[in-house]
């Protein structure tokens, strides 16, 4: 006689097969409306059982693992970059390496030995089965050298793009304009600037201050203080100006010569900012004058005048017209 047990995993099979038999008829109104419920039960089930068994074998997975310099000695600073990871294969169960894997350990290194056995300072969490079954590089060397400080001027890499006719009135300022930096010897000396972070500011048409990082690309190496600055950019918007001014002759010898320019008054084009346009039109402060020593030394028959202009205003590019004057001296008796 069959036992209970076999009698019923019949049962349970004769139910299970219609769901599963292939059936050309369309399907009937009084079907067993849980078919499908058992279906998906079924496919859990077996995604769980698989699951289960794939991450209870032993497998073998290479890892890439950060490393991070803990410590160097007093008074020294690395000269050389140690590796940034370190690649380590390891043998363990499934779920084990699926834990390091999303959690990799960090390699901390103390840089008071010259040479570093990469295997020996990885540390595997407590609790698991992974061994380690090696590791690429296995071993690095810490390259010290005695640390210096230097200060050193910051290299600006900010782009300012102005707004249409807008100019910039002076250079852009940086706060601070150098930084401190800390590092090994040959590493700092070797450094003429530090540069900022690739930036650009579009459209100025004022003035615009703006947080500006330092890059790191030396920041295993070397420390930077501070690590950003303040860059303060000024933009203003300029038309052309012209006036008239009398040309002067400057230095001429008393009771030697008498001097004559033609023509003895010029026109001064220049541009201005905006903001001091009719401060300059209304300006006494502008002048043109051509010394005695330039028409003593001339072979040519014209001299060029310098040009004067208010140094409390924002003026450029100022250019007397015409360019050149024509001159005649006349001497005089004793």
């Amino acid at each position: 006689m069959a036992s209970s047990s076999d009698s019923q995993g019949a049962v349970f099979w004769d139910r299970l097969r219609p769901l599963f038999a292939p059936s050309d008829e369309t399907p009937r109104r009084d079907e067993d409306p849980n078919r499908g419920l058992a279906i998906t039960v079924c496919v859990l089930l077996s995604c769980i059982l698989w699951l289960s068994l794939t991450l209870g074998e032993q497998r073998t997975q290479t890892l890439r693992l950060p490393v991070e310099i803990v410590e160097t000695p007093d008074g020294e600073a690395l000269a050389e970059v140690p590796p940034s990871h370190v690649r380590a294969e390891m043998r363990g169960r499934g779920l084990d390496l699926m834990r390091i894997l999303y959690n990799p350990p960090v390699v901390e290194v103390n840089a008071t030995t010259g040479q570093v056995n990469v295997a020996e300072e990885i540390t595997l969490p407590q609790g698991t089965s992974l061994q380690i079954q090696g590791v690429t590089p296995a071993s690095f060397e810490m390259a010290l050298e005695p640390l210096q400080t230097r200060q050193i001027p910051v290299r600006s890499r900010v782009q300012v793009n102005l707004a249409s006719a807008y100019e910039l009135i002076d250079t852009p300022q940086l706060d601070p304009d150098s930084v401190e930096v800390r590092g090994a010897e040959s590493v700092v000396e070797g450094l003429a600037t530090w540069p900022t972070t690739v930036h650009t500011i579009e459209n100025l048409q004022d003035t615009v201050q703006t947080e500006v990082p330092l890059a790191d690309t030396l920041a295993r190496l070397v420390e930077v203080t501070p690590t950003e600055i303040t860059l303060t950019a000024r933009a203003g918007r300029f038309v052309e100006e012209t006036r008239e001014v009398e040309v002067e002759v400057t230095g001429v010898p008393s009771g030697q010569s008498l001097v004559s320019l033609q023509p003895s008054v010029i026109r001064v084009r220049y541009r201005v900012l905006f903001e001091d346009l009719f401060q300059a039109r209304r300006s006494s402060e502008f002048f043109a004058t051509v010394s005695y020593d330039q028409i003593r030394t001339d072979t040519t028959g014209f001299v060029t005048p310098r040009i004067g202009v208010p140094q409390d205003l924002l003026i450029r590019d100022p250019e007397p017209i015409p360019s050149r004057l024509r001159y005649y001296t006349f001497v005089t008796g004793n």
